[in-house]
């Protein structure tokens, strides 16, 4: 073998073991960066229009993940509060609740989330009235931060400090996540109220119409009383003939459903949804 070809041999198999590194160093590292690359955002983190959520914007309740943290019965009573005042229209109000460790900026996760949700209401006298509290789980703590939606300009920082300070302290007390779920919704619900009185919108009154005098109306009272005497017989029949034959009656006239009354279905209606209705437009964060 000559001096060249052992140059070449020797040169094949530098290049050789190099492309072997190269592709051991690439398949070593390359998972790592495709995992760091499609990993969601912490919450805070992100950007429009998700914020890295993926949460469905309707929920069964008006707090979310507390699967973990919360009882479904506590929930279930944060939720007869929260109802109520969505009801009221005073405010459209969802609790967050995640571990410290998939939360980056926490006030930004507070206002990230009221606008993906889409909370507040979409027009009228409290448009954008949405509101959340985020309750950020430490290991020996909790800590809540909140946003408020534009059209509730008269909750005050002051007023809502106090509300994150005394469900904090209710959960650092009691080790209880339950207590400080309860006090929190209390807290605001009593704050909320001394801000904004509930709207109540009133049914236009009806009209009354006079009846004609003389002897056209006393023909037209007669007419009535008879159509009266008429449909009263007629529901008196048809309610002997339900009766006597064990049978409800639907306004096709053909008897279904046996004696419970409810339809073949199971009669129950689907479970109540939550969630925002309007824009999701936030000012204030803490």
């Amino acid at each position: 073998m000559d001096r060249n070809t052992a140059r070449r041999g020797i040169t094949l198999i530098v290049a050789g073991v190099t492309t072997v590194m190269v592709l051991a160093f690439g398949l070593s590292v390359n998972p790592v960066s495709a995992n760091a690359s499609f990993a969601a955002p912490l919450c805070g983190n992100g950007s429009a229009p998700d914020y890295g959520f993926t949460y469905d914007l309707q929920q069964p309740y008006w707090t979310v993940d507390w699967q973990d943290y919360a009882s479904e019965q506590a929930v279930s009573e944060v939720d007869v509060v929260l109802d109520r005042l969505n009801e009221d229209s005073i405010a459209q109000t969802m609790i967050l609740i995640q571990p410290q460790e998939q939360v980056g900026i926490r006030p930004n996760c507070a206002v990230h989330f009221l606008r993906y949700m889409q909370l507040g209401l979409p027009t009228g006298e409290r448009k954008d009235n949405g509101f959340v509290f985020l309750i950020v789980v430490e290991p020996d703590s909790i800590d809540v931060h909140y946003a408020v939606g534009l059209g509730l300009p008269a909750l005050t920082a002051y007023e809502l400090t106090n509300i994150n300070r005394a469900a904090e302290n209710a959960y650092q007390s009691t080790h209880n996540t339950d207590e400080a779920l309860l006090t929190l919704v209390q807290e605001f619900d009593t704050v909320a109220r001394n801000n904004y009185a509930p709207l109540s919108y009133l049914a236009p009154t009806p009209e009354t119409v006079d009846p004609p005098s003389g002897p056209l109306g006393v023909l037209v009272i007669c007419g009535q009383l008879c159509m009266g005497i008429f449909f009263l017989l007629f529901f008196m029949w048809m309610f002997s003939q339900m009766m006597r034959g064990g049978m409800t009656f639907n306004p096709s006239g053909s008897r279904s459903w046996g004696r419970g009354g409810f339809p073949p279905g199971g009669g129950r209606s689907s479970p109540p949804t939550r969630g925002g209705s309007g824009s999701g437009r936030s000012g204030r964060t803490n």
